[in-house]
């Protein structure tokens, strides 16, 4: 045999090997694809975290965002011919156990019989509280709240129309419920007129 015929024949048994080599290497072209392991069943499920329901639900710091509020505000307006209003800002409430605080911290924009003005309001309402499951009713409610009122330039006291709004109490005895995202409480709107379902957040 010829050195070169030897050499051919060389070459082509690495050839052979090699392709051997990479098809060891490569997963058969009709072969099942890899089952992954179950997941060891002895293992503790993760616990799901308990939504906290009752009383306990209303203690901390929330606040009451710009579009609550203007729901609430929309309903006090539409008891009224020819009074319109917009609010700018949120408000904050607490809970205590037995106490609860109401802080607003937003501007009222008036539409009152085809003119115009303006409410800032200040101060707070504090007091105690007792909850069931489903009501919470305020007691001995100290409020300091009070609203100024610019028309055409013109400052005017509109403490009276707030509390009015209010009803002396932002919730007086109002259902709430416990929600996913906070409480909410049905705020009064005035004697004889609905109620408002309020959605409560977390203050940041």
């Amino acid at each position: 045999m010829s050195t070169e015929l030897r050499r051919l024949r060389a070459l082509a048994a690495v050839s052979v090997l090699s392709l051997g080599a990479l098809t060891a290497c490569s997963a058969p072209a009709d072969s099942e694809e890899p089952v992954a392991s179950e997941t060891d069943a002895s293992a503790p499920a993760e616990p799901e975290e308990e939504m906290v329901s009752g009383p306990e639900c209303l203690i901390g710091d929330w606040y009451i965002a710009e579009d609550q509020m203007q729901g609430f505000y929309s309903a006090v307006s539409g008891t009224t011919e020819g009074l319109n209003i917009s609010v700018e800002g949120g408000t904050g409430l607490s809970f205590t156990d037995t106490t609860y605080t109401y802080t607003p911290d937003f501007t009222i924009l008036l539409e009152v019989a085809g003119s115009e003005g303006v409410g800032s309001i200040t101060g707070a309402i504090d007091g105690d509280y007792e909850a069931s499951d489903t009501v919470i009713t305020t007691s001995h409610d100290e409020s300091d709240i009070a609203m100024t009122v610019t028309v055409g330039g013109v400052s005017v006291d509109g403490t009276d129309l707030t509390e009015g709004f209010l009803n002396s109490a932002p919730i007086n005895s109002a259902p709430y419920e416990c929600g996913t995202d906070g409480p909410i409480i049905q705020f009064s709107t005035g004697d004889d007129s609905p109620t408002v379902a309020m959605q409560l957040t977390p203050a940041s």
